[in-house]
C-alpha cells in the first residue's frame, strides 16, 4: 500500500468523522465509555445468551443508524473481522458445542466491531485522543498514538519514493535474488524514522512541549445533558439486555 492511498484512507475516516449527526455531536468521553463498555459487556455475556447477544448487536446497529454511517464504508470498515468469523465457523467441527459457541463468537464480534466503527467514524481522531486523555488514559500511550497517526503517512510516502527510486534503477524484489534490497529499503526507512522524531522531539521542546498537546479554541469538553442523557440510555439498554434477556 502506498503512503497516498493510506493517507487517502485515513482522510476519508476523518471527513466521515467531521459528519454532523446526533451521535457525532456527543462529548467524546461518553462514546469512549459507553461504546468499549459495550464491547466489554458483550464479550463477557455468557454463550447462548441469545436474546442479549442480538439486543446488543441491535443497539450498535441503531448507533450506526443514528450517525448516519453510510453503508458501504461501514461494511468496507467491518472486513477486519473476517479471519475471525471463519474461525468461528470451524468450531462446530471442533467441540460438541460448537455451533452455538461459533455462533455466540460470531454475535460478539460483529457487535464489537460495529461498535468500534461508530467510536472510530463519530469522532475526529484529535477529540478521540483528548476523549482519552481526559479520561486519564497513561499520557504516554496517548501521545505515542498521537505522534504515529501524524506521521504514519509521512513515512509511508517516504517508503513510497524509496520504492519509486529502487525501480527506476532496474530493482524488481519480485524476483528472488533482489528480494535483500526491501530489507535494506527497511533498514533506511527506520534510520530516517529515527531521524525525523529526533528533529521533531527538539523542534517541539524548543517551543515549550510539556509532554501534552495543548488545546486549541473550541476544542474544549463539556459534558451536556444529552451527553448524560445518552450514556444513561446506552447503560440501561445494554445492562437491561445483560439482566433480562
Amino acid at each position: 500500500m502506498s503512503g497516498g492511498h493510506g493517507a487517502g484512507a485515513a482522510g476519508g475516516v476523518e471527513a466521515v468523522a467531521a459528519g454532523a449527526s446526533p451521535v457525532h455531536r456527543l462529548d467524546p468521553r461518553v462514546k469512549i465509555v459507553g461504546l468499549i463498555g459495550l464491547v466489554v459487556v458483550a464479550a463477557t455475556t455468557a454463550v447462548g445468551a441469545w436474546g442479549a447477544l442480538v439486543a446488543y448487536l441491535a443497539v450498535a446497529v441503531v448507533l450506526a443508524a443514528a450517525a448516519r454511517l453510510p453503508l458501504r464504508y461501514t461494511l468496507r470498515r467491518m472486513v477486519v473481522e473476517v479471519p475471525f468469523l471463519l474461525a468461528a465457523l470451524a468450531l462446530p467441527f471442533l467441540a460438541d458445542d460448537g455451533a452455538a459457541r461459533g455462533a455466540t463468537l460470531a454475535l460478539k464480534l460483529t457487535t464489537s466491531v460495529l461498535a468500534m466503527v461508530v467510536l472510530s467514524s463519530t469522532t475526529p481522531f484529535p477529540r478521540l485522543l483528548r476523549g482519552f486523555e481526559a479520561l486519564r488514559a497513561p499520557r504516554v500511550l496517548v501521545l505515542i498514538v498521537s505522534f504515529m497517526w501524524r506521521y504514519l503517512h509521512v513515512l509511508g510516502d517516504e517508503a513510497a519514493r524509496m520504492r519509486t527510486a529502487r525501480t527506476a534503477r532496474g530493482d524488481d524484489s519480485r524476483w528472488l535474488w533482489q528480494a535483500a534490497s526491501v530489507g535494506a529499503m527497511m533498514a533506511t526507512l527506520f534510520v530516517r524514522a529515527l531521524e525525523r522524531g529526533e528533529r521533531v522531539y527538539l523542534a517541539m521542546t524548543s517551543r515549550g512541549f510539556t509532554g501534552a498537546m495543548p488545546a486549541t479554541l473550541g476544542d474544549e469538553l463539556v459534558l451536556r445533558r444529552v451527553d448524560v442523557a445518552f450514556a444513561a440510555s446506552l447503560a440501561a439498554a445494554v445492562m437491561g439486555a445483560r439482566v433480562l434477556l
